[in-house]
């Protein structure tokens, strides 16, 4: 792992093993005690570090790993010292919904619900709390874990705040009644009041949360296609017909991603990108993904690098569909041009051609792109200028 993750994957360590520290002063240096958190932390640590490396490699965690693990530690010590301080509170009162809620917004449901139990295990471990309050946790970290997911949409987010509101009140009070057979007028408000301030904070904080994942990821596309990156400088030196045809489908594809509304920047990148694994040779699709992965590049470029030429999958977003279609003409174009064969005619019969044989096979079948947004892409096409040389 490289030390710009690991510095903090090791903050975390660090929070945790603090927290089961502060945990055993409460209870008493007891040996057998200070063993039962220290073997709870080593297995959490390690099954948190395998989802964390897991949900990198599957492209889970945004565009840049090591920023997501510096929010993760953030987090994670935040809510340790928010789980510390329950430790004065009366039972039943852990904000289990909102550590799910804010882990999972910073990184995915996985590893929020990974995070909220490890918290409300250890702290049920420090107050011997019995199996209906850990019930009424774990509950609540389902229902926050997948509220993270779901109020990422702006429309979805004042159904997600009342489910929370109402679940994060009445779900602990429903499970003390089992455990005691009776109400607490007291329960109720502290709930109450833990709920009403944590949606305040939420409240605050989630435009500049969700923003920022949003804006991170392109950001990132704008970063990868600069002529001073890395991977664009090297493959402008593997070969510059290369770099040229890279050039032509990522400026083209552009242009059809806004013909029909689509993500631009995605289109952009994907059609510079889209044949990167040939630097390295066979298997094409394998390299390409490897050194996309290497790079940290947003997920959904990486998924269509994934679709390269639908050999192994088929384009499954719009993006991957438009990429795919103006590198097949744009390939044609170039042969003609190589046998001298081209003229302004035959480029528009081949782009007809090409596309319409394209689509007899289905291939665009999973991608989105309807009929109507096929023939906008079509169309623009026949009218861009693809003749020009490699020395455009």
């Amino acid at each position: 792992m490289p030390w710009k993750r690991l510095r903090h994957y090791l903050r975390i360590v660090c929070f945790t093993v603090l927290l089961s520290v502060f945990f055993i002063y409460q209870n008493g240096f007891m040996l057998d005690r200070i063993l039962i958190y220290f073997i709870f932390d080593a297995l959490f640590l390690a099954v948190l570090l395998y989802m964390l490396e897991n949900s990198r490699l599957h492209f889970q965690l945004g565009g840049s790993a090591s920023d997501h693990y510096d929010r993760l530690a953030k987090c994670c010590g935040i809510f340790c010292i928010l789980t510390a301080g329950c430790y004065f509170l009366p039972e039943f009162t852990f904000p289990a919904a909102a550590a799910a809620l804010f882990f999972g917004i910073i990184s995915n449901p996985e590893i929020a619900m990974g995070f909220g139990l490890f918290l409300c295990i250890i702290l049920g471990i420090s107050l011997g709390a019995d199996f209906y309050e850990l019930a009424s946790y774990g509950i609540l970290i389902l229902f926050g874990a997948q509220m993270s997911k779901t109020m990422q949409e702006k429309k979805y987010r004042i159904w997600g705040i009342l489910l929370l509101s109402a679940s994060s009140v009445c779900i602990p009070a429903l499970f003390y009644y089992l455990a005691y057979e009776k109400s607490q007028a007291k329960l109720l408000i502290w709930n109450g009041g833990i709920t009403l301030g944590v949606l305040v904070i939420f409240c605050l904080i989630s435009e500049k949360l969700y923003d920022k994942k949003m804006h991170e990821e392109w950001d990132s596309y704008e970063t990868i296609v600069r002529e001073d990156y890395p991977l664009v400088t090297l493959i402008k030196s593997y070969s510059k017909a290369e770099y040229v045809h890279a050039i032509k489908v990522a400026t083209i594809a552009k242009k059809c991603a806004a013909e029909i509304g689509c993500n631009e920047m995605a289109a952009t990148a994907a059609g510079f990108y889209y044949r990167l694994g040939i630097l390295e040779g066979e298997p094409v699709i394998e390299n390409g993904m490897r050194l996309a992965a290497e790079n940290c590049f947003p997920p959904m470029l990486i998924q269509i690098l994934s679709e390269y030429n639908g050999e192994e999958r088929l384009p499954s977003s719009k993006e991957s569909a438009i990429v795919h279609m103006v590198d097949a003409c744009v390939k044609r174009i170039e042969f003609l041009n190589s046998q001298n064969l081209s003229s302004s005619w035959n480029q528009d019969m081949i782009i007809y051609q090409t596309l319409n044989e394209l689509s007899a096979t289905g291939i665009y079948d999973e991608s989105g792109v309807s009929m109507n947004q096929f023939l906008k892409i079509r169309e623009l096409l026949v009218r861009e200028e693809m003749g020009y040389d490699s020395n455009h």
